[in-house]
């Protein structure tokens, strides 16, 4: 195994491979047409450079998915149709008891190793390579076949398309304006316009779990955090008086921590309302603003692995960057993450010491947006280049690169999500991300044998104020 403080991916080679692979997507001109075997044939050579599709200006919610995804599928089969995800139980389903996976009966296509990085460079993101040089004799992506499974009710489909229509960038092109409930810009113009659809992506309407926080360390040991989280969309919801975005976390263990709680309030026009945040220290601890839990802060319950916009993928304001819509291509992302969530796992059978264990990680061929972000002049952060991939059918953002100012990769994210039929939902389950200068990373969501996540937890408005906190005590 290399030294895993001596690999340094450069950035504007990655740039210049995503720049040289792509067609003109950022019109959203159809699907990409990309050489790759169907699912089931042997392990296929390099992937051929894509070309657009001259298939004329997509219909939104035709051609185009209402989420302005392509609806059709690659023409070698390699990425199926969108067909609606998926939305009915899977078979074997018992009511109260955890949903199968209704993927179980895929067999692995075939396997990425160390050896394979030139091969499929195209198709692979810089972290995932960044992995596959610095762990060479444990680290894999195992590749099975395409399943676009996201899925959304019927009303945040017809307000996305309704978006479409109305929704607009506002004050120094920040500011969201006239978009409610659905994704705001189901064809977007900018990059801004596609980390909106993120931020306010449909992830159901409320949200409570209880979940660990895990730091990793390359020499065996690690920390944990337990945490509840709940999360409240009065956006989605249809709710335009209260605040966009409410999360608020609460620490369960180590008990030295307890009730320690962070509430944060989202806004949609952040020159007029910044986000807003708070702390309490300890179950008894006063409640005090926290605006310093905002860009670069690093984030305590990750050991300082992640930034505090790092939280969710991504979360916070844009105003410090310049994000530029660089291209929709077809990628090997994280996705159906059933295998991760087997209440039978142990953290030790997830959670190696380098990485995961790459034999509970799904990763298949989507579509995704790559959204470019840089530094604006005179702001300042710890990792001032980034790199974002967008899923098509949901826009969760799926992965993310974070570079200091010479260009070197120090760190990489990848939610893994899966598809909650009963919401419909595709939702992150477990999300990494890997300090590439220390050898260690972090693990959050892993619930595996705790209660499964609540989508219609009766949430409010105020469950996410001071006061709340104030009220609640240990219980956050």
């Amino acid at each position: 195994m290399s030294d895993p403080t001596d690999f340094h991916p450069d950035r504007r080679q990655a740039l210049g491979l995503l720049l040289g692979a792509a067609a003109s997507a950022a019109t959203a001109r159809g699907a990409l047409a990309q050489s790759a075997p169907a699912p089931g044939t042997p392990a296929p050579s390099a992937p051929a450079q894509s070309a657009p599709a001259d298939v004329g200006v997509p219909r939104l919610g035709e051609e185009l998915t209402p989420f302005g995804a392509v609806r059709a599928g690659n023409r070698t089969r390699a990425i199926p149709p969108w067909t609606g995800g998926l939305t009915e139980a899977p078979r074997g389903y018992v009511p109260d008891r955890p949903s199968p996976d209704p993927y179980i009966e895929d067999v692995r296509w075939f396997t990425v190793g160390a050896a394979d990085v030139e091969r499929y460079k195209v198709r692979l993101t810089a972290g995932q390579q960044a992995l596959l040089e610095k762990f060479p004799d444990s680290f894999e992506l195992a590749l099975f076949p395409s399943r676009r499974s996201a899925a959304a009710p019927q009303r945040i489909y017809d307000a996305s398309l309704a978006n479409a229509d109305r929704a607009r960038l506002g004050e120094n092109g920040l500011a969201l304006r006239d978009a409610s409930v659905g994704v705001p810009f189901p064809i977007p113009a900018n990059g801004v316009q596609a980390m909106w659809n993120h931020k306010l992506r449909w992830r159901g309407g409320t949200l409570s779990r209880t979940s660990l926080t895990v730091v990793q360390s390359g020499d065996g040991t690690r920390s944990m955090t337990r945490l509840r989280e709940d999360f409240a969309s009065p956006y989605a919801a249809g709710d335009a008086a209260a605040p966009p975005l409410l999360y608020r976390r609460t620490i369960l263990d180590p008990k030295e921590q307890a009730g320690s709680s962070l509430i944060v309030q989202g806004t949609l026009d952040p020159i007029a309302a910044r986000t807003r945040a708070w702390v309490r220290e300890g179950e008894r601890g006063r409640v005090v603003p926290a605006s310093d839990f905002a860009y670069d802060t690093p984030d305590p319950v990750t050991g300082g692995i992640c930034t505090a916009d790092m939280l969710d993928m991504f979360s916070g304001a844009l105003d410090r960057f310049d994000y530029t819509l660089v291209t929709r291509r077809e990628m090997y992302m994280p996705y159906n993450a059933h295998r991760l969530i087997n209440p039978s796992l142990t953290m030790r059978d997830i959670l190696w010491p380098h990485h995961p264990n790459p034999q509970f990680l799904r990763y298949e061929m989507h579509r995704v947006w790559v959204v470019d972000a840089r530094l604006k002049p005179n702001f300042k952060h710890s990792l001032p280049d980034r790199t974002f991939y967008l899923d098509e059918d949901s826009w969760q953002i799926l992965a993310s690169e974070h570079y200091n100012g010479k260009g070197e990769l120090l760190r990489y994210a990848e939610a893994h999500p899966l598809p909650d039929w009963q919401v419909p939902a595709l939702v992150p389950t477990m999300e990494f991300a890997f300090d590439l200068t220390a050898d260690r990373y972090t693990a959050r969501g892993v619930e595996n044998g705790l209660p499964p996540p609540r989508y219609d937890a009766p949430l409010k408005p105020e469950d996410f104020t001071p006061d709340a906190l104030v009220r609640r005590g240990r219980r956050g």
